[in-house]
């Protein structure tokens, strides 16, 4: 039951999707192909850029090179402009801005169906456990969660969209440990049992969203599909956090105030 709580966070945080590189790249020609209608030679010397493109990109990734990563993509996307025709550059544009657009409309309706259908249970739940909680153990999440909130507006500020170094996520991952382990090891019996509430509602929320972002594309290769590869490196990630532990570590944050 330990996954229902953390799934359901993660329905309330938006989209994931995980496609494996090389499934990326084709579906990138296929989709290239329905927009500008390629030619043989087109596609061929396409596949042949995604070829080497592939790569590079994997020793910049083993070097954890962002700006190399970047300029690949940059140069790539040039690259590929460089073989199509001016009239199919037109078409590529305005399909990439028609595209952003129905992306942006997407966003904002999952972001609606969150406020309005999953943040209120779970905001619910949050609040009911919160009458579990001793003055202490709310003082010491009250204070995390201020400490969190503080780390991410400077890192916002500072030009860095709110990311953290790796060296920054791992020591806000141990500082969370050390802190609300001993809370969720003392209510694990309270937690469980909100696990056990959410079941029936997780695949009604997965269903909607599903629908939703049915209605706003047709499955949204591209930007989409790499922002799901980080997605899924980031859960990879997670497991070496003890599961358990890292699964609620969100919930006892959520702000209730």
């Amino acid at each position: 039951m330990l996954i229902v709580l953390g799934a359901s966070l993660a329905i309330a945080q938006g989209p994931r999707g995980q496609h494996h590189p090389g499934e990326m790249m084709k579906k990138h020609i296929e989709r290239l192909d329905s927009i500008v209608d390629l030619t043989e030679e087109q596609e061929s010397q396409i596949e042949s850029l995604q070829e080497a493109m592939k790569i590079k990109m994997k020793d910049a990734r083993l070097n954890k090179d962002r700006e190399a990563m970047k300029s690949l993509r940059k140069q790539h996307k040039t690259d590929i402009e460089a073989i199509l025709t001016d009239e199919q550059v037109d078409i590529l544009k305005k399909s990439r801005e028609a595209h952003r657009a129905e992306i942006k409309e997407m966003h904002k309706a999952l972001k609606a169906y969150k406020h309005e259908q999953i943040n209120p249970t779970l905001q619910t739940k949050r609040t009911e456990f919160d009458n579990n909680l001793s003055e202490e153990e709310k003082a010491t999440i009250t204070t995390l969660r201020k400490e969190v909130k503080a780390m991410r507006k400077a890192h916002k500020e500072s030009g860095t969209k709110g990311k953290l170094s790796q060296d920054e996520r791992k020591a806000k991952k141990e500082k969370m440990a050390a802190v609300l382990d001993p809370i969720i090891i003392t209510h694990k019996a309270e937690l469980e049992a909100i696990e056990e509430d959410l079941a029936p509602l997780k695949a009604t929320w997965e269903a909607d969203i599903k629908e939703i972002k049915a209605e706003h594309t047709d499955g949204c290769e591209g930007k989409c599909a790499r922002r799901g590869m980080k997605h899924k490196k980031g859960r990879k990630a997670a497991n070496n956090v003890d599961k358990t532990s890292f699964t609620y570590y969100r919930f006892l944050l959520m702000n209730i105030e």
